[in-house]
């Protein structure tokens, strides 16, 4: 018997391919597990049943993570199983554990029906014909209606980032409950954003340096280095500054320093071995 076309088997060398490509046309499910992990197989075959009742619906990619560390170690996979959801490019949701067979057609439905949302459809064409205000406009009365629906102000943040209101951006994302903002597309756009707020907000690149020859070791002051240097694409200085800070002060801000810095790996080419040498750093620290 032949296996599905929507469900394939992922490696390091295929990944970006065949999930963060694919994602751009609908949602993409990394499965992470391993053959000496009961659960996890358990989950891989409740995906690939669902994936056959969904009938291409979503892309189901599965992962050993014997034979592909490095894509464990990329995405902090810490536990098994875990699968990751993605759409758009970017990664929108993550579990860790099994989770109530009920739950799978529930998390899923809920993606699925994402790329479908009426607003979102009209807001987007209001985007490109050139009127961001009736965007916006749009996708603050569908909140209103679907206050559930986290994709709707994350697509109103990344309308506001493309014509530079990061402060109002990060403003809308800073009121949502505090369980919306773990979620990860919301926590990867609000790391972004403090990155951006902080350089804004920060003083002269003199002034800090001169405050960190007083106190090398202040987080507030090191973060705001780390901001201003990244916002300077001096991309090396300023991912080292953010490792230091993961690495001395984990619980400043509630981990910003880590958030912040996945972030910014996640956006870079993950082939390059100076991207992959600060993903092995972050996931030695994460344990």
């Amino acid at each position: 018997m032949t296996t599905p076309s929507y469900i394939l088997e992922g490696t390091a060398d295929n990944f970006d391919r065949l999930v963060l490509e694919n994602s751009k046309r609908g949602l993409v499910i990394a499965d992470f597990w391993a053959t000496w992990v009961g659960p996890s197989l358990k989950q891989q075959q409740i995906f690939i049943d669902l994936a056959q009742r969904y009938e291409g619906r979503f892309l189901l990619v599965s992962i050993n993570t014997d034979e592909q560390k490095a894509l464990a170690e990329r995405f902090g996979v810490r536990s098994l199983p875990s699968f990751k959801l993605f759409r758009h490019g970017d990664l929108v949701g993550e579990y860790h554990g099994v989770q109530p067979e009920s739950d799978y057609p529930r998390i899923i439905n809920e993606y699925v029906q994402k790329q479908l949302d009426s607003s979102s459809r009209e807001a987007i064409a209001a985007w490109q014909s050139g009127d961001p205000e009736r965007a916006l406009k749009i996708l603050a009365e569908a909140v209103v209606n679907d206050p559930q629906n986290l994709s709707l102000p994350a697509l109103m943040t990344k309308i506001l980032m493309r014509q530079e209101r990061f402060r109002e951006a990060y403003d809308l994302l800073s009121a949502l409950p505090e369980q919306a903002q773990e979620g990860v597309e919301i926590r990867n756009l609000m790391a972004h954003l403090d990155i951006i707020v902080t350089a804004e907000d920060a003083d002269e690149l003199e002034a800090i340096q001169r405050r960190l020859e007083v106190n090398s070791k202040d987080a507030d002051t090191r973060y705001q280095l780390a901001a201003v240097t990244l916002i300077g694409d001096d991309l090396e200085a300023a991912l080292d500054l953010l490792l230091d800070l993961v690495r001395n002060h984990s619980t400043y801000r509630n981990g910003i320093a880590r958030k912040a810095m996945q972030a910014v790996l996640d956006r870079l080419d993950a082939k390059d071995e100076q991207v992959a040498r600060y993903r092995r750093e972050l996931f030695r620290l994460n344990y």
